[in-house]
């Protein structure tokens, strides 16, 4: 007979082992040999926040409350951070994007959501389509047994705020729900581990079912291609994407001048290849937004940084719910009113409509900024080059079978810590009574 008081026990471990990770001296840029400009939103306060929401979302998910009710039953020091308190601070002013997204010339497949362009294909606003070999020369694409160089980390936003474009410089846009080439990167942080372990045990002590050995955090990064070719000015770059985290590979042609990078993702993300004098900063959405749901995120109001994709004609869902299909009604108009929100946030932060120079598939390889180069640009291959990462718990590089070794020892050894050492503990035996 299962204890029914386990789940709660082997949360309470995990909350210790994290806390004891946790109480350790915090990381901070100098540890990482970092000398980032200051920053007048750098609030210690928001961090502890932040730690403390996630220590609350580790609990809710051990009690089975997730989403919009988990937000709702946060003390009220922290519902601020997820817009859910009810004063006015917490809501931001509506802006309209009435910028016109520019209609990509499709030659991968539509889904639901928008086109999903594989390699070769290269995403791009031009009229005709465009492969990879019209871009690029000696491409070398990664793999997953592709090793890259150093990890370098960053120290990622403490508010959402980015660096703000200069009046010379153009915006370029760039927002995806997820890129489609390997990257040899696996990023993943403690609390999330936790959170992961405490689901899968109570699949045992509360479903009854055998331990998911495959049902791990694997933190897998995918990357992306972009190619800029735009030397019309200095240009301000804006990578997001809504999905898994993203390696970034840049690859520029002669005389580009990239003067600032900012990245908003709903993953932990990096950049490869980074050009030389080029700043950059970073956005992670679960600092300041809660998990993704529809109906539940969508809503006007400060930090609203979730990059929703604005929907279109050509969406099969656009489509659908224009035939009155309720189901896709509702998603379009989430989307509709998720991307209203994220554009009142990013023109109040750069000045600049969300939609502006913007390439935007759902899922995507590589991606042209600018014109078609007259001579193919030489590629950049990730394979011994600086990683430069979101900094988070583990960062994992190496071949696949290295990384799988590591990310199998850390879910072994944080389970094992938290259980008492044996597996067969979480689902023992029953025991028979005999009479006295």
């Amino acid at each position: 007979m299962t204890n029914p008081s386990r789940p709660n026990d082997f949360a309470e471990r995990l909350h210790r082992i994290e806390e004891r990770r946790q109480n350790q001296p915090p990381v901070t840029a100098a540890d990482l040999g970092i000398t980032p400009a200051p920053s007048p939103y750098d609030h210690p306060q928001e961090r502890h926040l932040i730690r403390n929401t996630l220590i609350w979302m580790m609990i809710f998910a051990a009690a089975g409350l997730g989403g919009y009710h988990a937000i709702n039953a946060l003390p009220d020091d922290l519902k601020s951070l997820f817009g859910a308190g009810n004063g006015a601070e917490n809501v931001a002013s509506a802006a309209i994007d009435d910028t016109e997204e520019p209609v990509l010339h499709i030659s991968g497949d539509m889904s639901d959501h928008g086109p999903i362009l594989h390699s070769p294909h290269v995403a791009n606003l031009q009229s005709e389509p465009l492969t990879l070999s019209d871009i690029a020369s000696g491409v070398d694409l990664p793999t997953a047994d592709t090793v890259p160089g150093a990890v370098i980390p960053f120290v990622r936003n403490a508010s959402c705020s980015l660096r703000r474009p200069l009046p010379n410089e153009t915006v370029m846009n760039i927002r995806l729900a997820n890129g489609l080439l390997p990257a040899p990167v696996q990023a993943f942080s403690h609390a999330a581990l936790a959170d992961r372990l405490t689901k899968n045990v109570t699949a045992i002590t509360q479903g009854g079912r055998a331990y998911d050995l495959d049902g791990r955090i694997t933190g897998d990064l995918r990357s992306v291609d972009v190619f800029v070719t735009d030397t019309s000015a200095p240009l301000y770059l804006v990578l997001q994407n809504m999905g898994h985290g993203i390696l970034w590979n840049i690859h520029t042609a002669p005389d580009v001048n990239v003067a600032h990078i900012a990245i908003v993702s709903s993953g932990h993300s990096g950049l490869v290849n980074l050009p030389a004098n080029t700043t950059f900063d970073a956005l992670l959405v679960s600092d300041f937004v809660g998990p993704h749901e529809f109906g539940a995120d969508d809503q006007i109001r400060d930090c609203m940084i979730r990059p929703w994709r604005n929907p279109q004609p050509d969406w099969i869902a656009a489509q659908k719910a224009a035939n009155g299909n309720t189901l896709y009604e509702n998603q379009i108009t989430s989307f509709s009113k998720g991307h209203a929100a994220y554009n009142a946030w990013y023109t109040s932060a750069l000045g600049v409509a969300a939609n502006t120079n913007i390439v935007a598939p759902r899922d995507a390889a590589h991606v042209l900024l600018g014109p078609v180069p007259a001579t193919p640009i030489t590629y950049r291959t990730i394979a011994g080059q600086n990683v430069h990462m979101m900094h988070t718990d583990n960062i994992i590089t190496g071949n696949a079978t290295m990384r799988a070794a590591q990310t199998e020892a850390l879910h072994r050894d944080m389970l094992l810590a938290a259980i008492g050492g044996d597996i067969a503990l979480l689902d023992p035996l029953p025991m028979e009574r005999t009479s006295p």
